[in-house]
C-alpha cells in the first residue's frame, strides 16, 4: 500500500469516527444565523484536517485537535461573512448616494428589484459569489477573498449568473450585452 493510501484510509477513518462530533459542534455556533452554510464549514474542517494529515502530525488526542480545527473555520468563516456583508454595505451605500445625483426611472428600479430577488434566490456560496462580481470585484479578487480556488469561484458566479438569467427570462427579460 502506498503512502498516499494510507493517508487516504486514515482521513476516511478519523471522518469516519469524528464526522458527527465535527457537524454538532458547527452546529453550537448557529452559522445559519451569521448567514454561514454548515456545509462550507465542514469541508473547511475536512480540508485542514487532510493537510494536517499531509504534514505527518503525531496526534494524541483527536477529539480536541479537531475542535481547535472547528473553531478556527468557524471564525474564519464568520470573519469572512462579515467582510462581505461590509463591502455589500459600503457599495449600498456609494449606490444611494449615486441615486441622489442621477435619474432613475421607475422602471429601472424595478429592474434592480428583479436581479436583486434573483439574486437572493440563488444557494449561498454562488449567491455570496455572484454579489462580489456584481460589485465589480474579478473572479480571481473574489477567490482569494474567500480563498477558494480560481475554477471554482469562477463556476459558482457563471452558474449563478445563468440561474439569474433564466429567472429573468422567465419573467419575458431578456437582455444581452451585445457589441
Amino acid at each position: 500500500m502506498s503512502q498516499d493510501e494510507e493517508k487516504l484510509q486514515e482521513f476516511e477513518k478519523v471522518l469516519e469516527r469524528y464526522s458527527l462530533f465535527i457537524k454538532g459542534s458547527i452546529q453550537q455556533f448557529h452559522p445559519q444565523k451569521n448567514g454561514i452554510d454548515p456545509e462550507d464549514i465542514y469541508q473547511e474542517v475536512k480540508i485542514k484536517i487532510w493537510k494536517l494529515l499531509e504534514d505527518e502530525k503525531k496526534i494524541k488526542n483527536y477529539s480536541s485537535y479537531i475542535k481547535k480545527i472547528i473553531n478556527s473555520a468557524v471564525i474564519d468563516q464568520i470573519r469572512i461573512s462579515r467582510r462581505e456583508e461590509e463591502i455589500i454595505q459600503q457599495q449600498k451605500h456609494i449606490s444611494e448616494q449615486k441615486s441622489l445625483y442621477t435619474k432613475g426611472t421607475s422602471s429601472n428600479e424595478e429592474l434592480k428589484e428583479m436581479i436583486g430577488t434573483a439574486v437572493d434566490s440563488l444557494m449561498e456560496s454562488r449567491r455570496k459569489a455572484v454579489r462580489l462580481f456584481l460589485l465589480n470585484m474579478s473572479i480571481t479578487e473574489i477567490a482569494s477573498f474567500f480563498n477558494w480556488s480560481y475554477h471554482k469561484t469562477r463556476n459558482l458566479v457563471y452558474r449563478g449568473l445563468s440561474d439569474i438569467k433564466k429567472q429573468l427570462k422567465d419573467r419575458d427579460i431578456e437582455y444581452e450585452n451585445k457589441p
